[in-house]
């Protein structure tokens, strides 16, 4: 499964939701239709919300024309797993599933458990860390069953620190 590490100057230590607006911001950035995952049955929402009404509407015809029975899991999956990803995104017609995390924050075995029930159903699942500057890894496949992280993408430039001594040489 991939893990995206994405670099983040700002302390983030104390705030709560940060990683989740900031991930959702970018995702967004890139062209990505975003919404909340656990408000996947929030078609039943009052009246007093219709801005959000509709946009959930439109993701469960989104996925009722993907199929019916795949609507219905998903709701399933939610209202059970306590441990959905964060967000359910869609772009020329591919889906996938965004769980957001600080660096220091590990995933739950629910989120464990319920990522590769997702991945049964044939979804990209991607985890997407918000680190500190100096991290080097980019992105790494792990295995959730496993302790394995294969490293695919690394940084591609110095730090300052390492920069500054490369030109002392």
């Amino acid at each position: 499964m991939p893990f995206y590490f994405i670099p983040h100057s700002r302390n983030f230590s104390s705030k709560r939701g940060f990683a989740e607006s900031s991930l959702r911001r970018r995702l967004e950035k890139q062209g990505w239709s975003v919404w909340k995952g656990l408000l996947i049955g929030a078609v039943r929402m009052q009246d007093d919300y219709s801005t959000a009404t509709g946009k959930y509407e439109l993701l469960s015809k989104f996925l009722e024309k993907h199929s019916a029975e795949l609507l219905e899991k998903l709701q399933y999956y939610c209202s059970v797993h306590f441990g959905f990803p964060d967000f359910i995104c869609h772009k020329n017609g591919e889906w996938k599933f965004v769980e957001c995390k600080l660096g220091y924050e590990p995933l739950s075995e629910k989120q464990k458990k319920c990522i590769m029930e997702l991945q049964l159903l044939g979804f990209n699942v991607e985890v997407h860390k918000l680190v500190s500057s100096p991290a080097g890894t980019r992105s790494a496949m792990v295995n959730l069953e496993g302790s394995g992280k294969i490293v695919t993408r690394k940084q591609l430039t110095l730090n300052n620190r390492l920069f500054i001594k490369c030109q002392n040489i």
